[in-house]
């Protein structure tokens, strides 16, 4: 099970980095035309406003990507979870040890005394 964490901890990187680098460049390919067009006078204050709304919808289209992202991450940790535990006999050694999504941090600060 701990490769597939791996593997899904790989990919939910890659898909949150992949995100912000493309949200970069989105920004950056636009920048340019509209800094040009702020230059001419009749038509800067709108050119503002449609970058301002450019800016704001890129920015908000890798927002959810990534919300997404996180979201199949918890989901694909929950599976793995219910996978593990349906794998392991009842009683074998280790029995209850397989922790859900979340709880390692929880018995880790109890452990500690925190």
């Amino acid at each position: 099970m701990e490769r597939w964490r791996g593997l899904k901890d790989l990919v939910q990187d890659a898909v949150d980095n992949g995100s912000r680098a493309v949200e970069r460049l989105q920004k950056h390919a636009a920048k340019l035309p509209f800094d040009l067009l702020e230059q001419i006078p009749p038509i800067s204050a709108p050119v503002r406003g449609i970058r301002l709304v450019h800016d704001t919808m890129v920015s908000g289209v890798h927002v959810a990507i990534r919300l997404v992202n996180r979201v199949a991450g918890y989901t694909i940790d929950g599976v793995l979870f219910v996978v593990e535990q349906h794998k392991a006999p009842a009683g074998a050694p280790g029995d209850g040890e397989a922790t859900a999504p979340g709880d390692g941090e929880a018995r880790a600060a109890t452990r500690e005394g925190h």
